[in-house]
């Protein structure tokens, strides 16, 4: 058989050229990316050091909250006077970023891969509960799900991967962080004793809950929408009571609180379970901002990791609301909202990074000291 050489000469030429124009693109993309995470505003702030609590909304969007008002009526996040977007990419080229990188962002004020959590390229990146405990100040980690999932560790780990629970937990009990608070109990009971040898005092029912210990993890069964006794505490119950406990600190307290369920059933394309969960969302935000105002010197900054179903709304009325408003079973880039509750000096944009709002979390606890 002969060789063509001239065909082999030209198939070489062309797979040279697409490998370079694919190489041009990649590199392109990169630079790209670089330079939109390089124009992200510094944040610079010169008010009061004041307490702070980040409420997130896993995979809460706009319409989201939309299709929770066109059922239960107006909610309560939607009137803070301060409000807007926020975006949410990480330094994933090719999607949304997942809930790992969008925590990291929030706690650390620095853009990562997904997957990691609470650093980038290997190197660990301070969170602002690692600053808080390095101020003397009380801090709290609470969601609704287990605290090894991925916004938690982001508040309270360091690993490349999301999916190392073991490593999580081990730089969560070194972190001497006071409170965490989460469900998951199937996994964490078999580790109590691992957890009270690190110095925790573990509970897993609200009847057992004893927040006077110094150090406190709590595990249980579920953390459920609406109050079903002491044995099945609500998300807005446990934020209440480790406010109780955290807040009579005079170096001041960082509490983050993330209501991680929204994501989870907008995952699955259940829009009824996410709206429920919306709404539980905002009854906790309503009971912690009326809390922070009864203490004073405190703000609440409201926002979602990133939207999680590319729900669309048109304007539904309630019984018009349906599982084919979504687009996707997985994560968007679309900006989500923030809203912000308490009296700070400080100029928001209406669209803000979430690298921002983690360097303003930071400058406003570490402020005056």
């Amino acid at each position: 058989m002969q060789i063509n050489k001239k065909a082999i000469k030209i198939t070489a030429i062309i797979l040279a050229c697409v490998i370079f124009v694919t190489a041009s693109v990649f590199a392109f993309m990169g630079i790209a990316h670089a330079v939109k995470i390089g124009n992200i505003p510094e944040v610079e702030y010169n008010g009061e050091k004041l307490n702070v609590i980040l409420m997130i909304g896993d995979g809460m969007g706009f319409n989201h909250i939309k299709a929770a008002v066109s059922r239960y009526g107006e909610l309560f996040m939607t009137s803070a006077q301060t409000k807007g977007e926020v975006t949410t990419f990480s330094r994933y080229l090719f999607g949304a970023t997942d809930s790992a990188a969008a925590a990291t962002a929030l706690a650390t004020g620095v853009k990562t891969d997904n997957g990691n959590v609470g650093q980038y390229l290997g190197k660990e990146k301070q969170s602002t509960t690692e600053l808080a405990v390095s101020l003397g100040m009380s801090t709290a980690i609470l969601a609704t799900e287990g605290v090894d999932g991925a916004t938690p560790a982001g508040f309270s780990a360091h690993t490349n991967s999301r999916n190392d629970i073991d490593g999580i937990l081990d730089d969560q009990l070194a972190s001497n962080i006071d409170v965490f608070i989460g469900s998951n109990i199937e996994r964490y009971s078999s580790l109590s004793e691992k957890i009270e040898k690190a110095g925790y005092s573990f509970f897993d029912s609200m009847s057992t809950l004893d927040m006077t210990k110094d150090k406190v993890f709590a595990s249980f069964e579920e953390i459920p929408l609406e109050d079903q006794g002491d044995a099945k505490p609500t998300l807005a119950d446990l934020a209440i009571k480790t406010l109780d406990k955290i807040s009579v600190n005079e170096k001041g307290f960082f509490m983050m609180i993330e209501e991680s369920h929204i994501d989870k059933c907008s995952h699955n394309n259940d829009l009824d379970g996410a709206i429920m969960h919306v709404k539980a969302y905002d009854n906790t935000i309503k009971a912690v901002v009326e809390y922070a105002q009864k203490i004073g010197n405190t703000i609440v900054i409201v926002t979602a990791d990133h939207e999680t179903g590319g729900l669309q709304y048109n304007g539904e009325k309630d019984s018009e609301l349906n599982n084919s408003m979504y687009t996707l079973t997985s994560h968007s880039t679309a900006n989500v909202p923030y809203f912000v509750f308490g009296n700070i000096d400080y100029e928001f944009a209406k669209v803000m990074d979430n690298t921002q709002i983690a360097r303003l979390c930071q400058a406003v606890i570490g402020a005056s000291v």
